[in-house]
């Protein structure tokens, strides 16, 4: 009889125990839910607002809304301090966005909307469609660039340095130049036609020195070749190909 009053006793402990955890858990949950639910005071745009404009002059072009904790970023503004005062916004900003620190930039850094990450230049080179994949490269998009180029005595890879030369005695290279390299604009030469057709851009990339001769003398002597980049691309700098080496001879 004592063992079995003793293990109904333990039963009614246990059990005891087991509510109270479950309580304490469905308490905290609810906790965190309601501490989610909480709201913040953030900034969002009252109307469209152009790059390059200056931090010290938004107070008239936001306005402060109340969003719930868990669905705005670490990084939003919630007033117009002196933190900005002295920046430019690096892009412009919608009707409605949210204001975040990341949207500004050093004014020095700003040129016709085209915010230059620091340590880097920007260079640009000309293009027709076909050499920026159809057209589907804007700003903002990830490259690789490819050079074609006519090889010095026709064999190795070494460019000529006379521009591509399509002569059926000169042998030709392709090879990858770069890769990882950020647009920073696509400006077409002339605007599109009625039709839809999408021609000659000059496309702006983000550059450090040694990259920026690389594309420039790629570009003086050869033709460059601008692929889009995806989130999973993989890209390997290798020898390339050659006339001889396209077909694996």
């Amino acid at each position: 009889m004592k063992n079995r009053a003793f293990i109904i006793i333990l039963a009614v402990l246990l059990a005891v125990c087991g509510s109270a955890g479950v309580f304490l858990y469905v308490r905290s949950a609810d906790s965190r839910a309601i501490a989610g639910q909480q709201a913040v005071t953030v900034l969002v745009a009252k109307d469209r607002i152009p790059a390059g404009t200056a931090g010290d002059k938004l107070a008239d072009l936001v306005e402060k809304q109340q969003m719930p904790k868990s669905s705005v970023p670490e990084n939003a503004m919630s007033s117009v301090d002196s933190s900005i005062a002295s920046l430019v916004t690096s892009s412009e900003v919608a009707e409605g966005q949210l204001l975040t620190k990341t949207l500004f930039t050093e004014a020095a850094s700003l040129a016709k909307g085209i915010s230059i990450p620091d340590g880097m230049i920007a260079v640009t080179v000309p293009t027709e469609a076909w050499q920026r994949a159809g057209g589907l490269i804007q700003k903002g998009s990830k490259v690789a660039v490819f050079d074609t180029f006519t090889v010095m005595d026709g064999k190795g890879n070494t460019p000529a340095g006379d521009g591509l030369s399509k002569q059926y005695e000169r042998n030709q290279s392709t090879r990858l130049l770069l890769t990882g390299l950020e647009v920073l604009s696509v400006v077409d030469e002339k605007k599109a036609a009625e039709d839809g057709d999408v021609g000659k851009a000059i496309v702006t990339v983000a550059v450090k020195q040694a990259d920026a001769e690389k594309l420039i003398h790629g570009q003086q002597t050869g033709t460059l070749y601008f692929a889009l980049l995806g989130g999973k691309s993989e890209i390997t700098p290798g020898n390339g190909i050659d006339n001889r080496s396209l077909f694996g001879n």
